[in-house]
C-alpha cells in the first residue's frame, strides 16, 4: 500500500512538470516575463531589504547573545515554555524579515543551542515578515502610505504571539543541556558570503513563483480569485495584486494574510533552510496557516467598523 501510495504521487508530480513544461512552451514570452517579473521584484524589494538584515543579523546574533536572553528569556520561557534561546530568534525573525527566523533557528539547532523539539516549535511562529519591506515595500510602494505598512507589521506582531500560544506544547520540550556558549569573534567575510548564499536562494524561489503566477494570469481574469491565488504562491506578487483591488476592503485583509501566510515561495526558502538541521516542516506549515486566518479575520472585522 505504501509503494502504491509513492508511485501515484510521483505520477502526479511527473504529470504536474510535464503540464508546466508544456505550458512555457506554448507560453514562452509569459514565462520570460514572469522571470523578469521576478528580478524585478528582487531588485526593487526583497533583497535591498533582506540583504543588509542577513548579514548584520549573523554578525550579532548568530553567537551567543546574553543580553537578550537575560532581558528578554525568562518572559519568552514562561509565555513558550522553551529555552530563552527562543527569544533571539523571535527578534530575529521581527526585525529582518524571512528567511532569518528560520534561519536562527537553524543554526541554533545546528550548533546546540537548541534542541531539535524546540526549533520544530519555534518555527511556527518565529518566521515573520521584516518592517522594511512591509513598510517600503508594500505600504509605500503599493499603497503609498507608510502608515498601512507599519499597520501591517504591528498587526504581524500579535497574530504571531498568539500562533505561538496557540501551538504551545502541553508537554515541557527537552532543551538543552550544555549549550555551546564559547565566545567568537564576528566574522563580517562570513557573514556576507551567509547572506549572498541566502540572496540567491531567495532570488531563485521568487523567480519560478512569478512565472507561475505569470502563467495563471493567462488563464484567469484580474480580480480577487486571482489575488488569493497569488497571495498563496508568493507574498510580494499577492500583495501587489490585492493593492489593485477596492480599498480597504477586500485589498487590506488580503493584504495581510499574504504577509502573515507569507507564500509558497517563502515556505519553500524556509524548508530549504530546515534540511540542515533536520527539522520537519509540518508545525511550521501549520502555524502560517493558522497565521494568515488570523489575520485576515482581524483586518476584515477592522474595515467592517470603519
Amino acid at each position: 500500500m505504501k509503494d502504491m501510495t509513492v508511485h501515484a504521487k510521483d505520477r502526479v508530480l511527473f504529470s504536474m512538470c510535464l503540464a508546466s513544461f508544456l505550458l512555457i512552451l506554448a507560453y514562452p514570452s509569459v514565462a520570460a516575463a514572469g522571470v523578469r517579473s521576478g528580478l524585478d521584484l528582487c531588485y526593487r524589494a526583497v533583497i535591498p531589504s533582506v540583504f543588509p538584515s542577513l548579514v548584520l543579523t549573523e554578525l550579532l546574533f548568530s553567537r551567543p547573545s546574553g543580553w537578550i536572553e537575560g532581558t528578554f528569556g525568562r518572559v519568552f520561557h514562561r509565555l513558550f515554555g522553551v529555552s530563552a534561546r527562543g527569544a533571539v530568534a523571535l527578534i530575529c525573525g521581527l526585525l529582518a524579515g524571512f528567511p532569518v527566523g528560520a534561519c536562527t533557528v537553524s543554526t541554533d539547532v545546528r550548533e546546540g543551542r537548541l534542541t531539535r523539539e524546540e526549533g520544530e516549535y519555534l518555527l511556527s511562529f518565529v518566521n515573520n515578515t521584516g518592517p522594511a519591506f512591509l513598510v517600503g515595500g508594500i505600504g509605500l510602494g503599493l499603497f503609498g502610505s507608510v502608515r498601512i505598512g507599519w499597520m501591517l507589521y504591528l498587526l504581524q506582531i500579535p497574530v504571531s504571539l498568539t500562533v505561538g500560544l496557540l501551538f504551545r506544547p502541553k508537554r515541557p520540550l527537552p532543551t538543552v543541556v550544555s549549550a555551546n556558549t564559547a565566545s567568537c569573534s564576528p566574522d563580517p567575510v562570513s557573514a556576507i558570503l551567509h547572506a549572498s548564499q541566502t540572496c540567491v536562494r531567495i532570488a531563485g524561489f521568487v523567480c519560478f513563483f512569478s512565472v507561475v503566477s505569470s502563467i495563471l494570469s493567462a488563464f484567469l481574469p484580474l480580480g480577487l480569485p486571482l489575488a488569493f491565488l497569488y497571495a498563496l504562491l508568493e507574498v510580494g506578487n499577492g500583495a501587489f495584486c490585492a493593492a489593485r483591488l477596492s480599498f480597504p476592503f477586500p485589498a487590506i485583509p488580503l493584504v495581510a494574510f499574504a504577509v502573515c501566510f507569507s507564500g509558497l515561495s517563502v515556505h519553500f526558502q524556509t524548508v530549504s533552510v530546515l534540511k540542515e538541521a533536520g527539522i520537519p516542516p509540518a508545525t511550521y506549515f501549520k502555524g502560517k496557516i493558522t497565521a494568515g486566518m488570523i489575520a485576515f479575520l482581524l483586518t476584515f472585522f477592522l474595515c467592517l467598523t470603519k
